[in-house]
């Protein structure tokens, strides 16, 4: 799936990436710490696959990063 929208780290239980969606939709992000860091506070479209169930900082569902683009 492919998702666009704004990058942010919340600083919540050691920290978490969280892609708010264009539709309103926050993700939770996993696996790819390295490639957000860049994206920080911009609008990035993110492709990958949905993670059923919640993490722990609870933030909406996770998403399996395979790739980020800046936008």
């Amino acid at each position: 799936m492919k998702v666009t929208g704004t990058v942010e780290f919340v600083d919540l239980e050691g920290g978490l990436w969280r892609l708010t969606a264009d539709d309103g939709t926050r993700y939770t992000l996993i696996g790819a710490k390295g490639d957000l860091k860049s994206a920080k506070g911009t609008r990035v479209e993110v492709e990958g696959s949905l993670d059923e169930g919640f993490g722990i900082g609870m933030s909406g569902p996770q998403l399996r990063v395979a790739r980020v683009r800046k936008l």
